[in-house]
């Protein structure tokens, strides 16, 4: 099923509204390779400034965070522990607030995915090893350092809404941010009640 590009404007809004905006429509890659996609069903919202979670805490800016300033609705793409985690730059313009995608239900190029990922999908449960966390949903989407800065709207990389029906939504703390005292407790975790493929409860 194919649905309709998100535009610009979709993600130009505070990180907690995109947070729970983006569940449930789908994150594409059509690459050389082929085309990948899945739903997002998890996600967590990066508040910039005042948030002691996020890169940009404090005002810090680099050249490799500059994604994360704007506009809105690029890619801001960073390695931990040796792999790139996906964050989409939101909104207002200038603030370095962005919304991390943690976890797909696959939808399309299960067979690529599971290439790349270098596991065996033999039965329905094998598909959570797929793109269940923030790691593992790069690589099987093919998307690597080099797509920081990647324009979500217009690029190889992209949102569609397909008229996936989200339900309820379950607010918990983000994962592994301890280290942000009292910001590490905030509920800036969003994923879709029920659904198998969120990373963790």
């Amino acid at each position: 099923m194919r649905g309709k590009r998100l535009p610009r404007d979709f993600f130009c809004k505070d990180p907690v509204t995109l947070a729970v905006d983006l569940l449930g429509k789908l994150l594409v890659h059509e690459s050389r390779e082929g085309r990948t996609s899945g739903i997002v069903v998890e996600t967590e919202a990066y508040l910039g400034k005042t948030d002691r979670a996020s890169h940009g805490y404090g005002g810090r800016r680099t050249p490799r965070m500059e994604p994360l300033y704007g506009p809105c609705g690029r890619a801001y793409v960073y390695v931990v522990h040796g792999k790139p985690l996906l964050n989409v730059a939101a909104g207002p313009p200038g603030e370095p607030t962005a919304v991390l995608i943690r976890a797909l239900e696959p939808w399309e190029g299960v067979e690529l995915m599971a290439r790349r990922r270098v596991v065996k999908v033999e039965k329905s449960s094998d598909l959570k090893k797929l793109c269940s966390g923030p790691g593992r949903l790069t690589q099987a989407m093919g998307i690597t350092k080099e797509h920081n800065g990647v324009d979500l709207v217009e690029g190889p990389i992209y949102f569609e809404d397909v008229g996936y029906e989200v339900g309820e939504v379950v607010r918990r703390p983000r994962v592994g941010v301890d280290y942000a005292g009292e910001d590490a407790l905030r509920p800036l975790r969003f994923y879709i009640a029920g659904n198998r493929f969120v990373s963790r409860r």
